[in-house]
């Protein structure tokens, strides 16, 4: 298993960004490995609401919601025949700003899970140096 953790402060109400994370259409604008993004269950976003997208060199996952206290705490289950990586998001207000931090489980499956010793320090970069920043000029942009 590989963990990642990335915390960042975005000078936008807790509401607003929870509120932009649940809706995995915006995944893209920081996440660049993300696309194809599809909700596929009926009605307003929320627990139990499932998406499906494909991710750069690992395919294409259905992700659910399985975390939603708005604007607190927002997860995501993402599984494939590769992969399942659980996505937590914590949010906390700080005035008018919010501080988000995110926490990635990464399980790799078959002969990928090889792979884990080399890709464990790429993603924990990835997360510090480029999500995080990427995330905070999406919600601020």
């Amino acid at each position: 298993m590989i963990r990642a953790e990335g915390r960042i402060r975005i000078a936008r109400p807790a509401e607003e960004v929870f509120d932009f994370l649940a809706d995995l259409h915006n995944e893209p604008k920081y996440n660049p490995d993300a696309s194809n993004i599809a909700k596929t269950t009926e009605g307003p976003i929320g627990l139990g609401t499932i998406y499906t997208e494909t991710v750069k060199s690992l395919g294409r996952f259905e992700v659910e919601i399985d975390r939603y206290e708005r604007p607190t705490l927002l997860g995501f289950d993402a599984r494939n025949s590769k992969a399942h990586i659980p996505v937590r998001f914590r949010l906390t207000a700080v005035g008018d700003e919010t501080d988000v931090l995110t926490e990635v489980e990464l399980h790799l499956s078959g002969p990928i899970r090889l792979l884990e010793p080399v890709m464990r320090p790429v993603v924990q970069r990835t997360y510090e140096r480029k999500r995080g920043p990427m995330l905070k000029r999406a919600i601020e942009g």
